[in-house]
């Protein structure tokens, strides 16, 4: 007689062994708690312990420590993966007038739109085109280049490292609006921010996602403090 090797039912049954079931959600359960605003009750849980404050004047087995330094189950699951800033946690935003959705038609019916809206812009808007990639070893980088009267005036990229191409599309766009406001034609200038990432422009219009929150605001701060930004 024999037996079907483990790794073989595994394969064909297409269920993976246990251990690795419970640390996949060990992962994403320690990625929401870093998701996490800092007043959460379970964020205070997650935080080391501080370093206790002896008195030279009283015996240290007298003195009770104020936290415990027992790393919890918690605790060890939020240090699974690495310290990141933590999201504000902010009010959604609504706007007084109707957005008009970014996409109503199929991608060739769109670009043929978007290139005769293009032609008909005033000669001195300064429209910026940003970008975003991740490359095949996992790290983000972005590009953008500013436009006026279809002649380039100014471009830039960078590089973030392990990121996502969604948060390459927010730095890329928040990149591009510093560069247009450093400009001394853009104080007088309308400026109009173009990306080809749906999820990031809702978000830059807005209410900002957690993931690259920071981006998000400052570019929303400076189109407003601009007041001529689309």
């Amino acid at each position: 007689w024999k037996t079907t090797p483990i790794a073989a039912l595994h394969r064909e049954s297409g269920i993976p062994p246990v251990a690795q079931l419970l640390e996949s959600r060990r992962l994403r359960f320690s990625a929401r708690l870093k998701s996490l605003d800092e007043a959460h009750p379970l964020v205070r849980r997650t935080r080391p312990p501080s370093q206790p404050a002896y008195h030279d004047l009283i015996k240290r087995r007298y003195q009770a420590q104020t936290e415990s330094s027992f790393r919890t189950r918690l605790r060890r699951t939020d240090e699974l993966l690495a310290p990141c800033a933590r999201p504000k946690l902010i009010q959604r935003c609504f706007n007084q007038e109707q957005m008009p959705p970014l996409q109503t038609a199929s991608k060739k019916e769109t670009a043929d739109a978007f290139l005769r809206w293009v032609q008909s812009l005033d000669p001195l808007t300064l429209v910026i085109y940003s970008d975003g990639s991740l490359s095949s070893q996992g790290a983000a980088s972005y590009g953008f280049t500013i436009h006026q009267g279809n002649f380039p005036v100014l471009d830039g990229s960078g590089r973030l490292g392990p990121a996502e191409v969604f948060d390459a599309e927010a730095t890329g766009a928040l990149q591009g609006l510093k560069a247009a406001l450093n400009l001394q034609e853009s104080v007088s200038q309308n400026i109009i921010i173009c990306l080809d990432n749906l999820a990031a422009a809702t978000c830059l219009r807005g209410t900002p996602s957690d993931s690259s929150q920071d981006v998000f605001l400052e570019f929303q701060a400076l189109a407003a403090l601009h007041g001529a930004t689309q």
